[in-house]
């Protein structure tokens, strides 16, 4: 169907149109010459009128000729029944061709209906070539032309496909996320509630619920804005100082500059809770969580600095970074996602990804 209107479109006619009777006007002149030069004084209109048959019949064989190469297109013969499929009608459409071009020529010229039959013969014999030479012409342009346009009909498809899929995977992905995220927060607020800091459960639970009230309104947007995420890590950061009591020291800078950028949704999450992780884990009190958001010209740099056990090898597999890899790899050509060991039993995870216009 597409193709069809791809075909009878005003452009196809105007294009058809357009070519034959340039080609109608280049013969003409081009006899015109000829006549001039044996002596004659031929008017180059009456010309023009006495062969316009023969080029102006083309408007209408050409669309004929497209439309059955959509038919054939779509038909599952054989190659040899199409070839004689279209050898068929080549027969079939010059012989009509042919009888309609005299009969248009008899009304405009000052032939008479005796003389067709002899035109007629004499154009199968001796002209035949010609036409049949235009005719393949025709048809190969035709095919050739179809063959163009399923070709980008099919890449338009497998671009759209493929944007499909990546999307559903990324949904995928962050929908392991937030139960990964909601199933942690639960067990902080069951460990309040166990150690009798009813208090501190109530301010978990006002904190949690905010959370799940930005997940519930972001849950169809795959980008999210940079300051609408900070907030969200600090509802995230606040349970979890409750639960771990003095045992983490979170501080977070962003860039003024940079809270308006968007950026995929959960994207900085996973990290800073793979860092809780690690840093809730050592004996040592407030250890340090730093989270700095800055750009640099044409990226966003996205540094994590927590402390880690030294015997943590935190090679970044699990499901928040194994996640987070993936997304990135399907969403981005370029990014970076760093693990480096510093001193201090301090470990810096660098994330990098490109800012286009506004948006990262």
């Amino acid at each position: 169907m597409a193709h069809s209107k791809l075909i009878f479109n005003r452009y196809f006619w105007f294009a058809n149109t357009f070519f034959w009777l340039a080609v109608h006007a280049l013969y003409t002149h081009v006899k015109f010459l000829a006549f001039e030069q044996n002596e004659k004084n031929p008017n180059w209109t009456e010309l023009w009128i006495a062969i316009s048959p023969w080029f102006i019949i083309w408007i209408g064989v050409t669309a004929i000729i497209f439309k059955l190469v959509q038919y054939t297109s779509h038909s599952s013969h054989s190659t040899t029944v199409k070839v004689f499929f279209h050898l068929s009608w080549m027969v079939f459409i010059l012989f009509i061709y042919w009888g309609t071009a005299h009969l248009l020529i008899i009304a405009v010229t000052d032939r008479t209906m005796d003389e067709f039959s002899y035109y007629f013969l004499r154009t199968i014999t001796q002209n035949a070539q010609l036409d049949i030479s235009m005719y393949l012409g025709v048809l190969g342009a035709a095919m050739a032309l179809r063959f163009y346009h399923n070709a980008v009909q099919e890449s338009l498809e497998l671009k759209r496909l493929h944007h499909e899929l990546t999307q559903e995977q990324l949904r995928t992905l962050r929908s392991q996320l937030n139960p990964h995220f909601l199933f942690n927060a639960l067990n902080t607020i069951a460990s309040l509630v166990r150690l009798k800091r009813e208090k501190d459960a109530v301010t978990a639970l006002s904190e949690l619920s905010i959370m799940l009230r930005k997940i519930l309104e972001t849950k169809n947007h795959d980008d999210i804005k940079i300051k609408d995420e900070v907030a969200f890590i600090n509802s995230y950061l606040a349970i979890q100082k409750m639960r771990f009591a003095d045992k983490l020291d979170t501080h977070i800078h962003v860039q003024p500059e940079c809270l308006e950028l968007t950026i995929p949704n959960m994207l900085l999450h996973p990290l800073v809770e793979n860092a809780v992780q690690h840093g809730s884990q050592l004996e040592s009190s407030r250890n340090l969580l730093n989270l700095d958001i800055s750009r640099d010209e044409n990226e966003l740099k996205v540094v994590l600095t927590n402390k880690v056990a030294r015997n943590d090898n935190h090679c970044g597999f699990g499901i928040g970074l194994s996640n987070t890899r993936e997304r990135l790899a399907r969403l981005y050509g370029q990014f970076r996602l760093e693990l480096h060991p510093l001193e201090n039993d301090l470990f810096e995870t660098l994330l990098a990804i490109p800012i286009g216009g506004q948006d990262a």
